[in-house]
């Protein structure tokens, strides 16, 4: 039931109705037939039955159809034959509008009037009553006379759940209506449903928590909405709408499900308020308290729900505003009955205490003895389950240093990187297991890396004396600072960050602690990927030695994206398709923001891999908004530069450097991300118009990272400038590369970079219909159009890939059937030589240094300057970037 006596502003804006198609067809086609006495529309308040009801009538008065409305109510129900008010002609101003059924021939002999005066009808009439489950029973009687005696068709509504068998064997004696019962809205209507009425996106979080909300109740999400928007709390972010605090916080959401609450009988609130102070309450300790006919009675009504928990069946609120709500109201004393009933419970079906962190928590709350090292072996105990919350919760009743390390790991965990610092820094203690913590939280969380380097020096230096947590968070900080360890055995140190040498050690997680472990899944996947072996990290999720961390739902997702990654570069791009979709939709329905963020990255990274960026901009958008203190640092860097390169593959590249430069901010001059960051501006010249620039910065790059034996940005770098600028030496390094790593899709980049050179029809046609095959379609498109001699069936082949693409090309590609590779702009008077000069000169190289990195003399880069000054009509570098129209 909703409150639809809260009066909002929003009610005052028209609220489109979307997929009721179904349900209009059906209707109108009973309608249209007769076939019975008419239709039944039924549902809960709020669910849109009048909304259809009022769409039906439009539809039906289009074909001349008399119309009769009016509506039960339930001040007249026990009235005799006055239980309709407002019965009138639709569509006329009728002098015969009344109340009660029994002067009803009035309404229907105006309408005959009105149809022999000239009016066209069909001859039909309609009669419309709203909330029949309100009418009383010599009404009903008239109206099943009118049926049976008269050609009218009844078109009705009430309320699901009510009783209306006797009122509806009098209305249709001659048989039943057909019962159509309106459904709530599914999460992907509500998420179309908002955006219309937004005008604008909507993040999959926000849309799934309003649903959840909701229910898909179309009135109470118009009200959450209007509440939302009213305190602030729903607003757009970078184009996009969020809720940005947890919904159900404010008190007049709460005032939305008081009616519903109000119906509880006093055994079905007392069953609630047991499941609302637990969250999710084992079905054998709810049955026993309440019994398990008031269970079942509120699994029937859908305020609660049965899940599953540890393998056995748990009960939880269906509806997390209710259970808000439920828990505002419930007072000091009244919690601590409660729970002393639960721990009572637990005892009397023979739960061992200090085996279940649950019941631990409920015999503390409900102030019981409980041993102090019980409470710490709970904490551990269900964080180390999955269960943050709950370890934050016992870690309260643990006093002094161990209570906050215990409630430091839990709010980690619950992405609360900056109060667990305090706490940690404050009172955690100095263990290995406390630094390696801190450490990992200062970089992963806070970005802090600087400090995080300082708290790892703190460890003791001695092989001996050191634990397996310091080496997980040690070679982290490596993995990402190119810094060699600090504490760890003498060849660890003496490795290059990304050699062979430096590994994670052995995963055993009883040797670790269970956050620190998560991280290390992260880390040898993160490790696996980047340092040239993505089919091995592809192949570790597929058997099970990778799987996705339980405790840590930042470095869940994480794991996630790596897993993604992994397939993307180890060449099966189709199978990361479907299985980003299955881990966003997971994010969204665990409703953790940083986790929805990743994912959405990455169905954009997918799309974008697939050459798609019209596509991939909605889900990098919603990414970007999603973003917070709360979303790992190095993720955060990952998702600004693939929106940023997006931005640029759509044509916005002053956005897109504006957004790389936030980025950059962002980043210590220390940190290895700087080469994604790096790797993303030559992917944003690129798509910017720049290739020449893109190519050097590519050169440049490929070298540094091969060099240092970070080999998939490497390898990634050296595909760009072969592509780019084909030449015997990019094609060979590239091909060297690549048969230094594990991919099969990076031995397809090394083919394309020797057709590229060789203008290898034939071979291009060949790679182009792999790399399609594949699921790479802007690959396989650049491979096509770079086939020599064109042709008709060349064009159509090239065209049909563009297709595949939404029509995108990448602006570097040449014309299909132009001789040699040229770079596309809007100056057709420079030759490709002259413009790249240009370009390498207005990005700040001096003609010595142009000289350098092309191979060619100082004297010839003077030249071609000169020669493009005039017909650019400029006369230095810093008037170039506005003659060559490029962005910066």
């Amino acid at each position: 039931m909703i409150d639809t006596a809260v009066d909002h502003p929003m009610d005052a804006v028209e609220w489109p109705m979307i997929c009721r198609e179904e349900e209009t067809r059906q209707i109108i086609s009973v309608l249209r037939t007769r076939s019975g006495p008419g239709v039944l529309i039924t549902g809960e308040p709020g669910v849109g039955k009048t909304r259809l009801l009022d769409h039906i009538l439009d539809r039906c008065a289009e074909t001349g159809t008399l119309i009769v409305r009016g509506a039960a109510t339930e001040a007249t129900r026990n009235i005799s034959g006055l239980g309709v008010a407002g019965l009138h002609i639709v569509g006329r101003s009728s002098a015969a509008a009344c109340h009660g059924l029994s002067r009803l021939s009035r309404v229907l002999d105006e309408a005959r009037r009105g149809a022999s005066d000239g009016c066209p009808t069909t001859g039909r009439i309609l009669l419309c009553i709203d909330d029949i489950e309100h009418i009383d029973a010599a009404s009903a009687a008239v109206v099943g006379d009118l049926v049976r005696t008269t050609r009218v068709t009844l078109l009705l509504t009430a309320r699901a759940g009510s009783c209306l068998d006797r009122r509806l064997t009098r209305m249709c004696g001659q048989g039943p209506p057909m019962v159509l019962r309106l459904a709530n809205l599914s999460r992907a209507v509500v998420l179309r449903l908002l955006t219309r009425v937004l005008g604008g996106p909507v993040d999959g979080l926000t849309a799934d928590v309003l649903w959840r909300i909701s229910r898909g109740n179309p009135l109470l999400l118009r009200r959450v909405v209007g509440i939302g928007l009213d305190t602030g709390d729903l607003s757009p972010e970078r184009g996009v709408w969020s809720w940005r605090e947890a919904p159900g916080k404010p008190s007049r959401l709460h005032g939305l499900v008081a009616a519903d609450l109000a119906t509880l009988s006093a055994a079905e609130s007392e069953a609630l308020e047991y499941v609302a102070l637990t969250g999710l309450l084992p079905r054998v300790t709810a049955e026993h308290l309440a019994g398990s006919s008031t269970i079942s009675e509120l699994v029937d009504r859908a305020v609660v729900a049965i899940t599953s928990r540890a393998g056995a069946d748990a009960v939880a609120m269906s509806h997390a505003l209710q259970r808000e709500a439920l828990l505002a109201r419930l007072g000091l004393l009244r919690r601590r009955q409660r729970y002393r009933q639960l721990a009572a419970a637990a005892a009397e079906i023979g739960v061992p205490d200090r085996d279940d962190p649950a019941t631990v928590l409920w015999r503390l709350e409900a102030g019981l003895d409980v041993p102090m090292s019980h409470a710490v072996v709970a904490s551990r105990l269900a964080l180390a389950s999955g269960d943050p919350v709950l370890a934050e919760n016992l870690a309260q009743h643990v006093h002094g240093s161990p209570g906050s390390a215990l409630r430091g790991q839990a709010l980690i965990a619950q992405g609360r990187a900056a109060e667990a610092e305090r706490l940690l820094a404050d009172h955690g203690g100095d263990g290995g297991e406390t630094v390696a913590l801190r450490s990992l939280n200062l970089f992963w969380g806070l970005n802090r890396p600087a400090e995080a380097q300082e708290e790892m020096a703190r460890a003791l230096p001695s092989d001996a004396a050191r634990s397996a947590d310091l080496d997980v968070a040690e070679l982290g900080l490596a993995l990402f600072t190119r810094t060699a360890p600090l504490t760890g055995s003498a060849q660890a140190r003496e490795s290059v960050p990304f050699a062979e040498t430096t590994q994670l050690p052995a995963m055993n997680e009883g040797a670790l602690n269970p956050l620190v472990a998560d991280a290390a899944t992260v880390l040898r996947a993160y490790q696996l990927t980047f340092r040239g072996r993505p089919a091995q990290a592809a192949e570790d999720f597929d058997r099970g030695s990778l799987q996705l961390p339980a405790r840590w739902p930042a470095m869940r997702g994480s794991a996630a994206a790596c897993h993604v990654n992994a397939l993307i570069l180890a060449g099966r791009l189709r199978q990361a398709l479907p299985l980003v979709e299955i881990y966003y939709e997971e994010a969204v329905r665990r409703a953790e923001p940083s986790e929805v963020a990743i994912a959405g990255q990455m169905r954009g990274h997918c799309w974008m891999w697939e050459g798609r960026p019209s596509r991939a901009l909605a889900p990098l958008r919603e990414a970007r908004a999603l973003v917070d203190e709360h979303t790992p640092f190095p993720l955060r860097v990952f998702i600004g530069c693939e929106y940023a390169v997006c931005l640029a593959a759509l044509g916005r590249p002053q956005e897109a450097f504006e957004e790389l430069d936030q980025i950059r901010a962002l980043i210590p001059g220390s940190l290895s991300l700087h080469e994604r960051l790096e790797f993303s501006r030559i992917r944003l010249l690129a798509h910017s118009g720049r290739p020449a620039h893109a190519a050097e910065l590519a050169n440049r790059l490929a070298e540094l990272y091969l060099r240092e034996s970070r080999l998939t940005t490497g390898v990634e770098c050296a595909y760009y400038h072969v592509r780019l600028r084909p030449s015997h030496r990019a094609a060979a390094r590239l091909r060297e590369a690549a048969d230094a790593c594990d991919s099969s899709l990076f031995a397809l980049f090394a083919a394309h970079g020797d057709a590229l050179v060789a203008r290898d029809g034939p071979v291009l046609r060949e790679l182009a219909e792999r790399f399609a095959e594949l699921g790479y379609a802007g690959l396989a498109l650049e491979a096509a159009q770079a086939m020599p001699g064109g042709g008709r069936a060349a064009r159509r082949y090239v065209n049909d890939l563009a297709d595949r693409c939404d029509g995108y090309r990448p602006p570097w590609l040449p014309p299909i059937s132009a001789p040699l590779p040229s770079s596309s702009g809007n100056l057709p008077s420079l030759t490709s030589r002259e413009r790249e000069m240009c370009e390498l000169a207005a990005a700040g190289l001096s003609n010595s240094a142009i000289a350098a990195n092309l191979g060619i003399s100082v004297r010839t880069v003077t030249n071609l300057l000169g020669r493009a000054y005039h017909k650019l009509g400029v006369h230095d570098r810093r008037q170039l970037a506005d003659a060559l129209s490029l962005s910066t």
